[in-house]
């Protein structure tokens, strides 16, 4: 690709002094200005001719500006380009003698050559000048996409310590509990971590296996709670080859499970993911929470949904939805409160 740039960016060089050259050629003989002496304007007088116009171009564009008008040298760059500009012309004027000896008393017809010189300073000057803002921008632009990478790398790599401390905490219950179910939760601890290990590391993942690690999720979780906890998971039956990053959907799930579960009647969790089409996807997790025990074990909120709004900035800036809102259900017997979460995130 940067091959094929630069052969174009010659090709139009090129094909901008051969149209300028001709239009030299087929105009100049046209005019009906009667004059001293004008050589003979051939072919290769007029290619000879432009060859110090061409090369005060490159060197004011690419050399002058770069090194000395952007670098805040302006009296160096002023002094350079006006030096550059006289010899331009005095090579365009010895190229004229030698293609035809003036008669005497023409010599003044090289004040004719310096009006184009000038000319082609300023342009190659407002090139110079673009090309410089342009390649700075370029870099500015860089540098903050890989501050933007790294800044997301990080935040990636904060999502498994998080995920494994809960984990771990269930473990540790189910040890102390002597349970049968400590081995099969090992198995499929491993698992997850089979998939935190190589597809997590992609950029990005296929929907349908982000949702298969939800299930593993979930299902290591049941493990611990059984009929203890409802959970009522809706995905769709066609998932169309979507992907999405890698560990997205998971923080909405683990909060529902850290804040929905523990002295609450009939804990449920409902967890719903659906996409419009191919061009988002809409995830739904309800939770019953106790607000007593929110409010007694006052304490800063976990980095999980801290962090997963964080990465949405930086995945998807200005384009995605998260909105919590906390509910108050009166049901037959009691008042229940519900905390909902939805994401809202364009599908590539």
């Amino acid at each position: 690709m940067l091959k094929l740039n630069r052969a174009f960016t010659i090709l139009l060089h090129a094909s901008v002094w051969t149209v300028l050259l001709l239009c030299v050629w087929v105009w100049r003989p046209m005019q009906q200005v009667k004059i001293v002496w004008r050589p003979q304007l051939s072919g290769w007088f007029i290619v000879l001719s432009a060859i110090p116009y061409i090369t005060l171009f490159y060197v004011n564009a690419y050399v002058l500006v770069p090194v000395y008008f952007t670098q805040k040298k302006k009296l160096g760059y002023f002094l350079l380009a006006a030096l550059a500009w006289l010899i331009t012309v005095a090579l365009a004027q010895l190229v004229g003698y030698i293609q035809q000896p003036p008669p005497p008393g023409s010599h003044m017809m090289a004040m004719r050559r310096s009006f184009p010189g000038l000319v082609i300073l300023l342009a190659s000057a407002s090139v110079g000048i673009f090309r410089e803002n342009a390649w700075l921008e370029r870099e500015t632009k860089e540098k903050e996409n890989e501050h933007l990478r790294t800044e997301l790398s990080f935040l990636r790599t904060q999502v498994n310590p998080h995920f494994m401390l809960n984990v771990l905490n269930s473990m540790a219950l189910l040890a102390r509990k002597k349970s049968d179910l400590l081995e099969p939760v090992l198995m499929e601890l491993a698992r997850l971590m089979n998939y935190m290990l190589y597809d997590a590391a992609n950029e990005r993942i296929s929907l349908e296996d982000e949702i298969g690690y939800l299930r593993a999720y979930i299902d290591l979780q049941m493990l611990r709670f059984g009929s203890d906890v409802k959970v009522r998971f809706n995905v769709p039956e066609r998932l169309n080859g979507s992907c999405i990053e890698p560990m997205l959907l998971i923080p909405l799930v683990e909060n529902a499970f850290k804040h929905g579960i523990g002295l609450i009647d009939d804990p449920v969790i409902f967890i719903d993911i659906q996409t419009e089409g191919h061009g988002e996807l809409k995830m739904t997790v309800k939770n019953k929470y106790n607000p007593r025990v929110r409010q007694e074990g006052a304490r800063p909120s976990g980095i999980g949904l801290a962090n997963l709004n964080k990465r949405l900035e930086l995945i998807y800036p200005g384009r995605f939805q998260l909105e919590k809102t906390d509910s108050l259900h009166i049901g037959a017997t009691e008042e229940e409160s519900w905390f909902i979460i939805t994401l809202n995130i364009p599908l590539e």
